[in-house]
């Protein structure tokens, strides 16, 4: 279990590894890959290295947790959003156990010694390079075509988008030590983020690199981003690809962390930029909330970016990239009859189900007790088929994410999901939070009252908070319905400092999982893994976020 990894030894694959396998057994064939030929060949070389890094974002061992611990669990980008969903308040398997899941659903094995710690941090510097690569091949911007000056916005996009995760994952913030068994945040770490590298950093300044204060990293993220704002400016693209309004997207997410200067303390300002690029966001993706066909869809719900018309940046799954066990499907999906959401069944706590009102159809994302006779799921497959789901099928598990084109039986077409980063629907969440934040509480509670509306479509809902801290609340609870599963509800967790509840009557959490918190988790201070600081010097173990590992008690 133990880690010895640094981000020297961390390499880049660009192939697409080709997986195959059988109920049984799996195997990994070596795929094609990009080679450096192929590269200089290419009439757009920049883009051919651009499409082997969006590429990763999704593939069988993005981070080489396969190749050395031999888990199954190490399929890129939506590997990271499983195990933050993991150390939350919503997100629980109601079928048999989930495996290497569980690490982070019962707070085992987070420390500096442990690869469970260290996921993020391999898989994230891994992107991180294929981004430097690709900004470290232009000499002079001003030289480039319309084109290729998309590419290296895109570029600028994505490491960007890195960086503000890891920073988010990874800043020390304040939890309520006197809860905790042995958890003491040391001196001087508070607001440390991670070490920055970059297209210039030699190996011997990375061999000293510290971890860089809170602004610090802030600010080389803006940098990023007023770079892809300005070589995207007006490009459109897919939603698959970094565009326009997911760069205003980014600035949005950065804004709003940028206004809480502390628990409590905060930047107005900082609001209002972040309302504005919400905004612009919205308008230039011409993207629309999701439908209640489009969220209910049995063949395209959730795993398309054609379909669903809400979608501003998607990664694209390509069959090459998955097989029965190793891709986000296989693991998601509980209609499938294939991979480990068959048995798994992730599925959603029963505190967030009930808080769910019977009117709004994301409550339909989920098995009601009931079952079909609480709401006629759309479900994909023949009746005998429907039939069989519905006799093994457990409570609260999730029919949110669908096998792709609704080929429950077949892994090399139903695996194939493009995988959602960012909707529209987020932005309006941004919105309304940092009008909270600005004190326009009337506005705070019209903006989530519309948004409701596309929700809970007979007009019954209607937002009345009488205090920001009760409309951020009931805004949260909107946005833990509306995101469960996505990735996006960690950062939200963190920055409101907000508690988890898994301990209560009721509760569909196993009693190793049974713990509540006040305020943040210590969880979520995510711990450098030990090979980082045995390699680097600058960082220190009096320096790092403290071993988090089952200090949090058990609710009895």
């Amino acid at each position: 279990m133990t880690m010895k990894r640094n981000i020297f030894g961390l390499f880049v694959i660009v192939a697409l590894a080709l997986s195959a396998s059988s109920c049984i057994k799996e195997t990994f064939p070596a795929g094609s890959t990009v080679t450096d030929d192929q590269i200089q060949k290419s009439d757009d070389p920049l883009a051919v290295k651009l499409g082997a890094l969006t590429a990763s974002l999704h593939r069988h061992n993005a981070a080489g947790y396969y190749s050395l611990y031999g888990t199954h669990i190490d399929f890129g980008m939506p590997t990271v959003h499983m195990l933050t969903e993991c150390m939350l308040e919503d997100f629980i398997y109601c079928g048999s156990s989930s495996w290497w899941f569980t690490y982070w659903l019962s707070n085992k094995y987070q420390g500096s010694d442990y690869w469970m710690c260290s996921y993020y941090w391999d898989a994230y510097y891994s992107w991180i390079f294929a981004a430097n690569n690709i900004i470290a091949s232009i000499d002079d911007p001003e030289k480039l075509d319309a084109s290729t000056l998309v590419s290296l916005g895109q570029a600028y996009a994505y490491r960007a988008s890195f960086y503000l995760d890891l920073a988010r994952l990874y800043e020390a913030k304040p939890v309520k030590e006197a809860n905790y068994k042995n958890y003491t945040v040391p001196e001087g770490v508070y607001g440390l983020t991670v070490p920055i590298v970059t297209e210039k950093t030699t190996e011997k300044e990375a061999m000293n690199n510290k971890r860089v204060p809170r602004k610090e990293m802030y600010d080389f993220i803006l940098s990023d981003l007023e770079k892809a704002e300005k070589y995207i400016d007006g490009y459109e693209g897919s939603a698959l690809e970094p565009g326009a309004a997911m760069v205003d997207g980014l600035l949005a997410r950065t804004w709003l962390e940028l206004g809480y200067v502390s628990d409590t303390e905060f930047d107005n300002d900082a609001f209002k930029k972040a309302q504005d690029y919400a905004e612009k966001a919205i308008a230039k993706s011409g993207k629309t909330p999701l439908t209640q066909n489009e969220w209910e869809d049995s063949a395209n719900g959730f795993n398309s970016a054609s379909s669903q018309n809400s979608w501003i940046w998607g990664i694209p799954v390509v069959s090459e990239s998955v097989g029965n066990l190793t891709s986000f499907n296989a693991w998601i999906s509980s209609e499938a009859t294939w991979g480990y959401g068959y048995y798994a069944q992730f599925g959603a706590g029963k505190s967030l189900y009930d808080s769910i009102s019977d009117s709004d159809f994301r409550k339909h994302s989920f098995i009601d007790p009931k079952k079909s006779e609480y709401y006629d799921y759309k479900l994909a497959g023949s009746s005998d088929q429907i039939a069989a789901f519905y006799k093994r099928i457990k409570s609260y598990a999730n029919i949110k994410f669908r096998a792709k084109y609704g080929e429950i039986d077949n892994y090399v077409t139903g695996g194939v999901g493009d995988y959602p980063m960012m909707r529209v629907e987020e932005m309006y969440f941004i919105k309304m939070e940092a009008l909270a934040r600005q004190h326009n509480l009337t506005a705070a509670n019209e903006a989530l009252t519309d948004f409701m509306s596309h929700r809970i479509t007979d007009g019954s809902y209607e937002s009345s908070a009488a205090t920001e801290k009760a409309f951020l609340k009931e805004m949260l609870l909107q946005k833990r319905a509306e995101f469960w599963g996505e990735g996006v509800l960690i950062f939200d967790y963190k920055r409101l400092n907000q508690g988890i509840t898994r301990g209560y009557t009721g509760t569909n959490f196993p009693a190793t999982m049974r713990f509540n918190t006040s305020g943040r988790s210590p969880e979520w201070n995510i711990v450098i893994t030990r090979g980082e600081f045995q390699a680097n010097t600058g960082i220190t173990p009096e320096l790092n976020n403290p071993d988090p590992s089952q200090v949090i008690p058990l609710w009895e």
